[in-house]
């Protein structure tokens, strides 16, 4: 073999080993290299679970003890063209709780729509911006706390009917009423997981259902057995859905007033309906709505007995405190012309203004987080601390009626403002009573 065919047959052979080597064909391309794959620093599961596909589970922002508020009329305040400030600077109030040690918000989820009134409709709690608030929770990595309240509200002039079995479920049996309540469960949390890719760290079925449940009728007495027997199938919802998308949700029941838990928890639990992870408890103390602590000798020991007895962590999932006081001679009004709903302390101390301050709020909240938690609570939530004055100012600085956040009777306006973590009184800036969160550690 002369020099120039030993290097010919040479060079035969190299191509013909790299072929081997490389797995490749006769196309003459130069192997690639395999990319990298892009990390995933929260995985969320597969759209389509799949039984012989591992399931990837959502990360929530937090699993320690919860602190938050309800944001849910803040967007809808944004609409009407309202401004929460910090500094002296509009600000987004979702930045701003977390910039203050929030880790969670809760939300509301209706199935029915509220009512409009005077023309005005008020669709805070609807599936669309539900969908956009969640979505601002998550930018802003906190996680969310979602109730899903089945049944409706009525309102009149004068009154207000709460926890009534919507208009098109009424005809229904018991049985197909659970029927539909675990289907409306079920396909709302699949829908936000499928299509929002929203995953709730925490679901309560229904709003303070001691004072009722998908009632027959606005006069029908509270029933606690058929409150179980429902809420039974609306937690079986949650956990076939938690299987598929969200394995460590945790469900909550939602009781208004530490003095009922017993008493309701007890017969919804005899009912079947004790599938909870969280008793949830509005506390508002004071004359205007009441609740009382009743065989509780403080918060500490509630939640210790939640553990205990229901084998459930408490959360305040609901309370107050004003950060001011009245600006009239009565007391009674705030920032815009509507009754104000809480006051806390009692009114009648209001000539003792040192009650009522940021400061005092700040503490108070602190204080009661605390002392929950010391017996091993899972969290506080305040409500409606993102209420703001419900009052438009025209460019020539004339005060005009407002508007509804939340249907009443009380008039056009808020009836929270006085409980808000924004201060009305200061071109509705932040003050520092939202900052018990940072006070109390996760």
């Amino acid at each position: 073999m002369n020099w120039m065919n030993l290097r010919r047959w040479l060079s035969m052979v190299m191509l013909a080993a790299a072929l081997v080597a490389c797995g490749g064909g006769d196309d003459g391309e130069e192997p690639q290299p395999k990319p990298e794959p892009t990390p995933t620093p929260n995985p969320t599961p597969n759209p389509d679970p799949n039984p012989d596909l591992p399931l990837v589970t959502p990360e929530y922002f937090s699993t320690g003890f919860m602190k938050g508020s309800t944001m849910s009329f803040a967007s809808f305040l944004e609409g009407y063209g309202m401004q929460y400030r910090e500094g002296g600077k509009e600000t987004d109030p979702y930045f701003s709780m977390k910039n203050h040690g929030a880790n969670i918000v809760r939300l509301q989820l209706n199935y029915e729509a509220f009512p409009k009134f005077e023309g005005q409709t008020i669709d805070w709690a609807d599936y669309k911006a539900v969908v956009k608030d969640a979505k601002r929770a998550k930018s802003n990595q906190m996680d969310l706390l979602l109730t899903l309240k089945p049944d409706a509200d009525s309102y009149t002039e004068s009154t207000t009917h709460h926890n009534i079995v919507p208009a098109a479920w009424a005809a229904l049996s018991e049985t197909e009423l659970g029927d539909k309540l675990y289907e409306w469960v079920y396909e709302t949390l699949v829908k936000l997981a499928e299509q929002e890719e929203i995953y709730p760290r925490v679901v309560a079925v229904g709003n303070e259902v001691n004072i009722g449940f998908l009632k027959p009728s606005a006069s029908a007495a509270s029933d606690g057995a058929r409150t179980g027997r429902l809420l039974k199938r609306g937690f079986e919802a949650v956990r076939a859905y938690a299987a598929k998308y969200n394995p460590h949700v945790k469900t909550m029941l939602h009781i208004a007033d530490p003095s009922k838990i017993h008493s309701y928890a007890k017969a919804i639990v005899g009912a079947g309906g004790s599938d909870f992870d969280l008793i949830g408890v509005s506390w508002y103390p004071g004359t205007n709505i009441g609740h009382k602590l009743g065989s509780f000798q403080s918060i500490r020991q509630m939640a210790q007995i939640c553990k205990s007895d229901y084998q459930a962590e408490a959360v305040i999932l609901e309370t107050a405190y004003s950060f001011t006081t009245g600006n009239n001679a009565a007391g009674q009004w705030m920032g815009d012309w509507c009754q104000n709903a809480y006051n806390y302390p009692d009114w009648n101390d209001a000539e003792n203004a040192v009650n009522y301050t940021p400061a005092k709020q700040r503490a108070w909240l602190k204080a009661l987080a605390e002392e929950l938690k010391a017996g091993g609570g899972a969290g506080v939530i305040t409500w409606g601390t993102e209420s703001l004055s419900d009052v438009i100012t025209d460019t020539a600085g004339s005060r005009q009626y407002g508007f509804y956040t939340y249907p009443a009777a009380w008039a056009n306006g808020s009836t929270w403002e006085n409980n808000s973590y924004w201060d009305f009184t200061n071109q509705n800036n932040l003050h520092e009573g939202i900052d018990w969160m940072k006070d109390v550690a996760e």
